[in-house]
């Protein structure tokens, strides 16, 4: 099971956002020291199964961000059960992040932003190299202005 990381950096609970990371695990760590810099909750996971176990188990994430190239999974095949859920899932703010892309994947990236945004991707975000500050002001506009965090009874 997949646990909460708690961040490194501390905020009222009134600015505290969980993120659920999706990213094939050379990378996740990366991710992980962006949220809890930033002063959020953070789930890293590097498999959809992991991803949907918390999400069907856990009370809630206030934003998921998912690699666009996932190493033998595919996050069309994640944002479509995730915007197909018939509970709190489907409305859920998803990001689709394509960070150090190869060349393949500086090329399809174009396509790759189409399908994410036609299933339900609320951005698509490119970044040639990763920048935690620029992740950070991308998720912002996308949280609640209260976290599900405090509207939930857990």
């Amino acid at each position: 099971m997949t646990d909460i990381e708690e961040p490194t950096k501390h905020l009222p609970a009134m600015d505290t956002y969980r993120i659920l990371t999706l990213e094939d695990p050379e990378n996740i760590e990366q991710l992980k020291i962006a949220c809890k810099e930033a002063g959020h909750q953070v789930v890293p996971v590097t498999t959809i199964s992991q991803a949907m176990v918390f999400l069907e188990t856990k009370d809630h994430v206030d934003v998921i961000v998912a690699a666009a190239h996932l190493q033998n999974e595919s996050v069309f095949e994640f944002l479509g059960r995730i915007r197909s859920a018939d509970s709190h899932l489907k409305s859920v703010p998803f990001i689709v992040l394509c960070a150090d892309p190869g060349v393949l994947a500086t090329v399809s990236s174009p396509a790759v932003e189409m399908v994410a945004t036609l299933m339900g991707a609320n951005k698509y975000l490119l970044m040639p190299e990763f920048s935690a500050a620029r992740l950070m002001e991308e998720i912002e506009p996308l949280l609640a202005a209260i976290p599900r965090k405090e509207l939930s009874p857990t």
